[in-house]
């Protein structure tokens, strides 16, 4: 593990403004104050992405004393020493530079979608613990392959599937899970919608990204031609080419929640049909408009554009999970206490902090792979089944389809631009 050199605050705080204009709140333990870890005591860590979500991340690790930011990689030249200013690490314009070094530990990779299992079994190969944003993978293929590179290597991964710290959504799951509303017979899950649009005309690749930079972020995916709006929040999420849109990218936090709580996906076959709008003009086309009935075994799943909610129905009532809040069809459900005896779901001080733990313990985080796994595939079936037009199956158990047509085959993978592989 590095040390640090020392900044002044004022330092710290004239190189992070040249990147972001969010408020940063700076915690004394950057400057090195007495409740520091020792230098052996803390996890060194890597960042593989500094846009906005690598920007936020590398802040919350910023304020764990048992971490230590050490080095940044990311295309754009001013995100990438920007950030790395700000920790006094390096800066990399080659995420592959950070995986070789022996001093770091664990990597947060906050890239474009498609490069989310690419990178993070490079890091399970190269020792690395990592902690991945969501969604998982660009297909069902390249999830089961990442649960097997990290079973392989006894790597520590954790999901950026956050609300599994936050203590509400805890507490909404855990009432479900130990069985407060009885059998479950239904789940209503709601997601961001996604949307059309974007400059499909080829514009000059800008100087910060140049030429080999636009060339590493598009990695595995097509080669094409630059636009405005590519390389944007945006453009990576609604764009086929780095994503399968807000199937995945949104519906990935409730459809977490939904795992989290209930089996009900382990319990049978699982069937998706459903409908949705593909863009036939502009830059982006993944799908938006989705309206999935989905069976889980015999528990009905439906899946739709909305806020962000993941509401169980049972047999004694419901109970829903929000980000900012739960709600029940009867309050008095929300005041069930919970003994210690009855938990069942792993409880942490904040999703974060539970990385920095595991990748010392070698525990397994709140926000599981395994679980990734589970919900990422049924963002993934559904994209199959609206762009087939088709019922799709799904063997949760072999994880294999059933019955599949060959173009529900064919979307299993995708081809990768060389040198890049899972």
């Amino acid at each position: 593990m590095q040390r640090k050199k020392n900044t002044s605050r004022r330092q710290f705080l004239k190189t992070v403004g040249l990147f972001t204009a969010a408020p940063l709140v700076v915690p004394s333990s950057v400057f090195g104050n007495d409740q520091q870890a020792a230098p052996s005591e803390r996890v060194t860590i890597g960042h593989i992405g500094a846009g906005n979500q690598g920007m936020a991340l590398f802040r919350h690790f910023l304020s764990l004393k048992g971490a230590q930011n050490v080095a940044v990689a990311d295309c754009f030249k001013s995100r990438r020493e920007g950030m790395a200013a700000a920790c006094s690490g390096k800066a990399y314009a080659d995420f592959r530079d950070v995986f070789a070094r022996d001093d770091i530990d664990a990597v947060i990779i906050t890239t474009p979608d498609h490069w989310h299992v690419p990178m993070a079994n490079a890091a399970a190969r190269a020792k690395k613990s990592a902690y991945v944003e969501k969604p998982l993978g660009l297909t069902i293929a390249q999830n089961l392959a990442c649960g097997k590179v990290f079973k392989e290597n006894n790597a520590v991964f954790q999901y950026g599937t956050w609300q599994r710290g936050i203590n509400h959504c805890w507490y909404g799951c855990q009432l479900v899970k130990q069985g407060v509303i009885g059998k479950i017979h239904a789940i209503e899950v709601d997601a961001p919608n996604g949307g059309a649009g974007g400059v499909t005309a080829e514009a000059a690749i800008p100087a910060d990204l140049g030429k080999d930079g636009f060339e590493m972020w598009t990695g595995p995916a097509p080669v094409t031609a630059y636009t405005v709006d590519r390389c944007t929040p945006n453009g990576t999420y609604w764009i086929y080419d780095y994503s399968i849109g807000f199937l995945g990218g949104w519906g990935s936090h409730p459809l977490d929640m939904m795992v989290w709580a209930n089996d009900a996906d382990l319990s049978g076959p699982i069937t998706v049909e459903g409908t949705g709008d593909i863009p036939t003009e502009g830059l982006y086309d993944t799908v938006y408009n989705w309206d999935m009935k989905i069976k889980l075994g015999d528990v009905d799943l439906v899946f739709r554009p909305g806020s962000d909610r993941t509401r169980f129905i049972g047999e004694n009532g419901w109970i829903e999970v929000r980000r900012n809040g739960n709600s029940a069809s009867d309050e008095n459900l929300l005041k069930t206490p919970i003994q210690d005896d009855q938990i069942i779901l792993k409880r942490v001080v904040g999703p974060f902090h539970d990385f920095v733990e595991c990748v010392k313990t070698k525990a397994v985080p709140a926000s599981s792979l395994q679980d990734a796994i589970r919900s990422d595939n049924i963002s993934q079936l559904c994209d199959i089944a609206v762009r087939t037009k088709s019922k799709v199956q799904w063997d949760p158990i072999k994880m294999e389809l059933i019955d599949p047509t060959p173009e529900q085959k064919a979307m299993l993978d995708r081809p990768m631009r060389a040198p890049w592989t899972v």
